[in-house]
């Protein structure tokens, strides 16, 4: 009855033990600051079933059968109770086993596999011979094989530690080698036949015990250390991984950053980023794009360089994800649940997201053509504004993938909505230029025709109101006379804006052209000054020329166009000019010749300089703001561009103004120029061009003396040139 309780007793025993084995080793598993907790509760039902198989009343009786060579135990009432408590320190074990499992990796987790493997086995084994086949066979003889099942533990143990380094052979060869030693003294001292014989061995028997237990102290200390030598060995490879592997991600994004900068239209772009994921990321076989159009989820690229690709093992299915369509709904497959659910996905199927609209049966084929083991789908943002998906096929399991490459793949879903937003973007500015540029085309047209259409009934306006004005019809009373006039020079004011638009227009469509003719600029001056001269008198100013003739050198230009800009400068320096007068100085310095026309007027703000040649811009005045289109300046600016010149200013509020201007000397006109054309000019009359203009521009002065701006000097009229020809 002993020998049989103390076998029970032994079984609860030796489940504990493998309860704390379980806890402790390979690592300590602690739940979450209750280990203590759990120990004693499992501790205590150790001790309360160890308790219940020495009572009487767990076995009662036995009986002896001489055939089967076994000794079969009698049970009481607390026979339940015993196996409920040993059930309950085995599933903890088991338990525990489980979540050493599932918290460690690497070697750590092989062996736990193999002890795991090892107690299950043994556990089966011997439920088997003592509990289910003697209740088949209606007899114990397979009781007597039930304590053979612990050979599966220790063949896996025995694995473990020999194949996968559970434990350290050299400790258990130590341990082994110092006990027999132990042993082998202690049988010796035992059989010594003096006191003094016993106690000399009982001190070497101590003194060996206490070095070899240091010595096996020593060798777990240098195991100990070797195993942190190889774990930071492992850890700075692991580390050095992990750089090669970041640095690749980043050299890859570097790449799609490339991309999206020097690339802008949206097809091309993607389909260039699409063909780098194969050859930047080795996991990842491919990835299709997908865009939002009309309440459509319609395919915009699939990639189509890499081994793996699609397009080299099943190009018919590429041309059909080129024509992917499908509506916008739940349910339909994980890529619209990816934009309806704002949400990534993944599944080992890449017919989750492609059927429908794609059969299943095509959709599993090209999967197994590629090697695609898993595929993942990520959304597409411009903010809030979801514009499509982005999906990725990979290499490998979702089991073998880092995190580090879900992560690159998102990485690579942020920049490819980038991307998409500014391919869009420049698509988007390009349609509005396009558009812009070709209203501004129209407006010029407009502009060119209706200036040439209004130009022949001014014209006659004018010839008609000259006539009335000089009386050549008759005679016009004063009040009469007066309205008239009037009327005259607001006919030559509209003159003068026809001719600044069909100038602006003819500037920027490139369609101007140019007279060259060997002109002294002197003579160009000095027919600006006998025009405007009576005007500026007018207003109680001066108008002088300084300078000598015979200190400027003669140079090639468009004659008019020059006289225009002198116009232009005199003319808004007497509008702004209330005392004082204007000067033309003319300086040749160098290669260069210098026109500046200063004022004495109220002067110009340094934040209003700007603006002044930009085309149709005033500056306001608080007072006495004077009428104008904005374009004499900006015209001006454009004819001293064509010429190679420079033209600038320089002012002080309240002490004037200085415009000017710098030509380059040309000693032979230019054969061509950018943004004009060039008319061939006659030499042999070079020098009467200005003489006739300047006679011109006297002879169609107002009937009434007062001179003004003529329109030649806009490019309007026509004036003769001493010969009865045209000009």
């Amino acid at each position: 009855m002993f020998f049989l309780r103390g076998s029970y007793t032994a079984a609860v025993f030796a489940s504990y033990c493998l309860f704390l084995f379980s806890l402790y080793f390979p690592n300590h598993l602690s739940f979450r600051g209750n280990s203590r907790q759990v120990i004693g509760v499992v501790s205590f039902i150790a001790a309360f079933t160890g308790a219940i198989s020495l009572v009487s009343s767990f076995i009662t009786d036995y009986s002896i059968d001489l055939n089967n060579s076994l000794i079969i135990a009698q049970y009481g009432g607390t026979q339940s109770v015993f196996w409920i408590g040993l059930s309950l320190i085995l599933c903890a074990s088991i338990y525990i086993l489980v979540e050493q499992y599932i918290h460690s990796d690497g070697l750590v987790r092989i062996q736990v596999r193999y002890l795991f493997i090892g107690i299950i086995l043994t556990l089966v084994f011997a439920l088997s011979t003592d509990l289910i086949l003697p209740s088949f066979m209606k007899s114990d003889a397979t009781a007597n094989f039930g304590q053979f099942g612990i050979l599966f533990f220790v063949v896996a143990a025995a694995v473990s530690v020999f194949k996968h380094h559970l434990m350290s052979v050299r400790v258990i060869a130590t341990e082994i080698l110092i006990s027999i030693i132990i042993l082998v003294l202690l049988v010796q001292t035992t059989l010594s036949t003096s006191w003094g014989l016993v106690l000399l061995r009982s001190i070497f028997l101590i003194v060996v015990a206490y070095f070899g237990i240091l010595l096996t102290r020593s060798v777990i200390q240098e195991i100990e250390r070797r195993k942190e030598v190889e774990q930071l060995s492992q850890e700075k490879t692991q580390a050095l991984e992990e750089l090669e592997t970041r640095n690749n991600n980043l050299t890859a994004l570097q790449k799609i950053a490339q991309i999206v900068l020097n690339k802008s239209e949206l097809k091309p772009m993607v389909q260039s980023i699409l063909d780098e994921i194969p050859e930047r990321f080795t996991s990842c076989s491919g990835a299709l794009v997908c865009l939002i159009k009309r309440g459509q989820l319609t395919a915009l690229a699939i990639t189509q360089a890499g081994d793996q690709s699609l397009l080299k093992k099943m190009p018919e299915l590429v041309a059909q994800l080129e024509h992917y369509s499908i509506p916008l709904e739940e349910g339909e497959n994980l890529l619209t649940e990816t934009i309806l659910k704002h949400k990534s996905y993944g599944s080992n199927s890449l017919a989750d997201f492609v059927s429908p609209p794609l059969p299943r049966a095509l959709a599993m084929t090209a999967q197994k053509l590629v090697g695609s083991r898993y595929v993942f789908s990520v959304p597409l943002y411009a903010n809030a504004d979801p514009l499509g998906v982005i999906m990725f096929s990979y290499l490998h399991s979702k089991e073998e993938l880092d995190d580090a490459d879900i992560e690159m793949a998102k990485a690579v879903a942020d920049n490819m909505s980038l991307a998409i937003q500014r391919a869009v973007a420049f698509q988007k500015l390009k349609d509005a230029n396009e558009y812009l540029s070709q209203m501004d085309k129209m407006k010029d047209e407009f502009i060119s025709m209706a200036s040439h259409e209004l130009n022949t009934p001014l014209a006659a306006i004018e010839g008609y109101l000259s006539m009335i004005l000089e009386e050549k019809m008759g005679s016009v009373d004063k009040q009469s006379k007066v309205f008239l006039t009037r009327a005259y020079e607001s006919s030559k004011r509209l003159a003068d804006l026809i001719a600044d638009l069909l100038n602006v227009s003819r500037i920027e469509q490139g369609r101007l052209k140019l007279r060259f003719s060997r002109v002294n600029l002197y003579d160009l001056a000095e027919s600006v000054v006998r025009e405007l001269q009576v005007k500026v008198s007018e207003k109680g100013l001066y108008l002088k020329l300084e300078g000598k003739k015979a200190d400027l050198p003669e140079t090639w230009c468009d004659a008019d166009r020059i006289r225009e800009v002198i116009v232009n400068l005199v003319g808004n320096a007497v509008k702004f000019t209330e005392k004082g007068g204007i000067k033309i100085k003319l300086v040749s310095v160098g290669k260069k010749i210098t026109v500046a026309v200063e004022n004495t007027g109220r002067g110009i703000k340094e934040e209003d300089q700007a603006k002044l040649f930009q085309k149709f811009s005033q500056i306001r005045r608080e007072v006495d703001q004077q009428p104008g289109t904005g374009l004499g300046l900006y015209i001006s600016k454009n004819f001293i561009d064509l010429h190679k010149g420079k033209i600038g200013l320089r002012s002080v509020v309240g002490k004037g103004t200085t415009f000017y201007f710098e030509l380059p000397i040309y000693v032979t006109p230019p054969k061509e120029i950018a943004g004009a054309m060039i008319e061939q000019s006659d030499s042999s009359k070079d020098h009467l061009v200005v003489t006739a203009n300047s006679l011109t521009r006297e002879a169609t002065s107002t009937p009434n003396s007062k001179s003004t701006p003529n329109p030649d000097s806009r490019g309007l009229a026509t004036a003769t040139n001493g010969t009865g020809g045209k000009k």
